[in-house]
């Protein structure tokens, strides 16, 4: 009977430890949720000949990026410095999956993923350095993981002109379109 208490005793002890351990590595790791989504883009129209409406059209409909890279910060603000956390790497279809514990994310593109690097002006571009700042400092896509996963994202980024780029005034010449049609 002593043998069986003294079993029992060890058994219940080593319970105890065990969950005492399990319930402490809980506490440490974090949970992390499935997130899920694409990465795309649409592009502006840049002259030329003048497109058709369905070419138009084709402009303004999201596409996914191949192979798109976004990188994870902690928080609300790209700040520069701030360690990544993650990177996020699409498909050729643009699409994209990623585990993160829940908490407020910052993505962004690459170039904000480094240090900041103002570009100079030039005889065609002319640089609103505060612009450029704020623009840097400003997440690409604010993620939100909550207590669950998150399925079918869709992060869209706009594809301006080289000549309508943001915080950059561009002064060179502009390509030709041709006239409207008359009906």
């Amino acid at each position: 009977m002593r043998k069986l208490l003294y079993a029992f005793f060890l058994i219940s002890t080593a319970f105890v430890i065990s969950s005492w351990i399990c319930a402490k590595a809980h506490k440490k790791g974090k949970h992390k949720f499935l997130v899920t989504g694409s990465i795309m883009q649409t592009v502006g129209y840049c002259g030329g000949a003048r497109p058709t409406q369905q070419i138009l059209d084709s402009c303004n409909k999201p596409r996914g990026i191949r192979f798109a890279k976004l990188f994870v910060r902690s928080g609300r603000v790209n700040i520069e410095g701030a360690p990544i956390i993650k990177t996020i790497d699409a498909d050729e279809k643009g699409n994209f999956k990623v585990s993160l514990p829940a908490g407020s994310y910052c993505l962004v593109e690459e170039w904000k993923s480094g240090p900041f690097k103002l570009p100079l002006n030039d005889s065609r571009h002319t640089v609103d350095s505060a612009c450029y700042r704020n623009l840097y400092n400003t997440c690409d896509f604010e993620l939100k993981v909550t207590n669950e996963n998150i399925h079918n994202l869709k992060i869209t980024f706009h594809r301006a002109c080289f000549y309508k780029q943001p915080c950059i005034s561009y002064s060179g010449r502009l390509p030709s379109v041709a006239a409207p049609r008359k009906h």
